[in-house]
This record gives structure tokens, C-alpha cells and sequence, in this order.
């Protein structure tokens, strides 16, 4: 269960930092999923709310997906390209990360680091350190935006719950659960579900949209990584690579690989399912889906700093070409099974 009453301190500094403040920076690490646009848009309407006359922006390193441009106040969200060019200022009081740590925040990150008060909020158990003024952490919260509906309704922010925010928290609930699939679903996370519900948002309308909507030339690329996908480990390890002459062959853009590692993971008899994504930078991004006893996020921090996650679901970010990433990956993760 969330309980954020322990962060009562906490709330009461960050309070105070914002009734100061006349520029506060939101952001997220990289290009923003469900759960980390949800809590960004609904973190702004909290403050918003608070403090009608301050000036709150979301920039993220990467555009907002075309998935999520449905939502409320989506044009609200910039690129750093896009906030300076409309003449703002890259100076701000309080900077706030959401749903994973500054360390993966890219070109966004000098403008958070220069802030005067930084604030940390997610609900993964793992992150890289780093100097914030404010952590707010709850691993037990199945997403960022579960704990940021509780926080909303503490006395400091006191936020109205009406469809436009009961949408927002609601898309990262359905995002990180797997549209209440995975073990993170708890009862609280299904009567905070039917709560939001009742304001009368079109849900699924949000739940397709923002989850299982896709082009048709990322439908054809799913089905060549997914015909390409092979076994390892006796059956127990199922994994696929994603190159960047992929993505191109098929005229898609990053967003596009979302979903595909959980039909790998639904292949009967796997434990492990691993998806290697080829940057454009020539890093390699890669995603992990267990269902059987290992913990992949302490397993993808093992690999490397910019690693973590759930224990079902994880990822990492690797300085090595896709050819050298699945090899040192599947090796390790073959090791771990074979050990167990």
C-alpha cells in the first residue's frame, strides 16, 4: 500500500522551495513512456493548481511520441529545441525528474543540474546516485503516477480529480501493470483504477491509444523481429535485435519498438525475454521481461549503472555496438539460469 505520509518533511520543503519559485523545470529520463508522460502532465496540473502563477514547463530530451499526443495539455510538452526557441529562459528555480534518474535525462540534464532545488520522484527500487535536494521514492507504488495521485490528495496539493487528471493517472496505472497483468497489481491499484473511472474519461480511448496503437509500418517491423526472434538456454531465454537499418527499412521512429518485447514474452515456456534496440548513437538499448524467478532490474544494473527497473521488467543502456551488447547479455543471463 502507498502510504506518503512518511514524506511529510519532504512534501513540506518542496512545498516551500515552490511558493518561492517562479520557473519550475519537469522533465523525464529519454523519450517518455505511459507512466512518465502521465505523471509529468498530471505533476503539472498538481502545480498548476498550487500555484497558479508560476511557470511550469515540461522538456524532455526526445519529442512526445505520437501515441500520447492525444492527451490533455500534450502540446505542453517541449524539446529543449522547442522551449528556447520560443524565447524562454534555461534558468529555473526548482527542477523536478520523474519516473528514473537525471542520468539518463540527455540534453536536458545541464538545465536540471543548475536548478537551486532539485526534486526526485519515482517508484523504481533502483537508480544511479546523485545529489538531489528532494527524494521522493516509493517502490512499492506499481507507477510513477500511483504515487503521484496520492500525492496530489495529500493537504499540500489537495488536486482536483476531474477526467482530464484521472486520464493522465490512469495511463501510466495501465502502462506499467501490462493492463493489469503483471504482479504489480495490486487490489489498491484496481480500486484506484475504478475511482478514476468514475469521473467518466473515455478509457479505452486512453488504454489503445497510449498502449496498442501502432502504424502499419511498425506492425510489419514487429513481424520481422518477431520472425527473427530466437531461443536460448534451452528454451528459457527468447530474445530479438532491433537495428537502426530496421527501423529505417520500415520508416519508423523509436516509439515504434514499444510492445513488441511483451509478445516475445508471452511464448510458452520462456523465462526471459530480451530485446536489443540499436540507437542511433550506436549505444544499445535493451529490454528485459521476466516471469520466472529472476530480477531483471537487479540484473540490468549489474550489467551497467544505467540499468534497473521492476524485477519483471527492466532495461539498460549499454556503451557497446548490438552485436557486442547480445552477446555479453545473453552470456551473462544464460549463466544466471543455468545457475539457478
Amino acid at each position: 500500500m502507498v502510504d506518503v505520509t512518511k514524506f511529510r518533511s519532504e512534501l513540506e520543503q518542496w512545498i516551500s522551495m515552490m511558493a518561492r519559485a517562479a520557473r519550475i523545470l519537469i522533465t523525464s529520463p529519454g523519450a517518455a513512456d505511459g507512466d512518465s508522460i502521465g505523471a509529468q502532465l498530471a505533476l503539472r496540473r498538481m502545480i498548476l493548481q498550487r500555484f497558479p502563477k508560476v511557470s511550469a514547463l515540461i522538456v524532455n530530451d526526445e519529442p512526445l511520441p505520437v501515441r500520447y499526443q492525444f492527451l490533455p495539455e500534450a502540446e505542453c510538452v517541449h524539446t529543449p529545441e522547442s522551449f528556447l526557441a520560443s524565447g524562454e529562459s534555461s534558468e529555473f528555480d526548482v527542477a523536478i525528474i520523474v519516473d528514473g534518474g537525471i542520468d539518463r535525462a540527455g540534453r536536458v540534464r545541464p538545465y536540471f543540474e543548475k536548478a537551486k532545488t532539485t526534486v526526485f520522484i519515482d517508484h523504481h527500487a533502483v537508480s544511479i546516485d546523485f545529489p538531489y535536494t528532494i527524494r521522493i521514492v516509493e517502490p512499492t507504488a506499481s507507477s510513477t503516477t500511483e504515487l503521484m495521485y496520492h500525492l496530489s490528495q495529500t493537504a499540500d496539493f489537495k488536486t482536483r480529480v476531474d477526467s482530464d487528471f484521472a486520464q493522465l493517472i490512469y495511463l501510466g496505472l495501465v502502462f506499467d501493470t501490462g493492463f493489469f497483468r503483471h504482479s504489480n497489481t495490486t487490489p489498491e491499484v484496481m480500486e484506484l483504477s475504478a475511482s478514476l473511472l468514475r469521473t467518466g474519461f473515455d478509457f479505452t480511448r486512453v488504454g489503445e491509444r497510449g498502449m496498442l496503437e501502432r502504424s502499419f509500418s511498425s506492425l510489419k517491423m514487429m513481424s520481422e523481429i518477431l520472425n527473427q526472434s530466437q531461443l536460448k538456454a534451452q528454451g528459457k531465454i527468447i530474445w530479438s535485435t532491433l537495428p537502426q537499418q530496421t527501423l529505417r527499412k520500415y520508416r519508423a521512429v523509436d516509439d515504434d519498438r514499444e510492445g513488441i518485447i511483451d509478445h516475445m514474452f508471452l511464448t510458452r515456456g520462456i523465462e526471459v525475454a530480451v530485446l536489443f534496440f540499436e540507437l542511433s548513437s550506436g549505444q544499445t538499448k535493451v529490454s528485459f521481461r521476466s516471469q520466472g524467478n529472476v530480477d531483471v532490474a537487479s540484473f540490468a544494473r549489474s550489467l551497467t549503472e544505467h540499468g534497473g527497473g521492476h524485477k519483471k521488467a527492466a532495461g539498460a543502456l549499454l556503451e557497446k555496438n548490438i552485436f557486442e551488447a547480445s552477446s555479453f547479455v545473453l552470456e551473462k543471463l544464460e549463466a544466471i539460469l543455468r545457475n539457478a
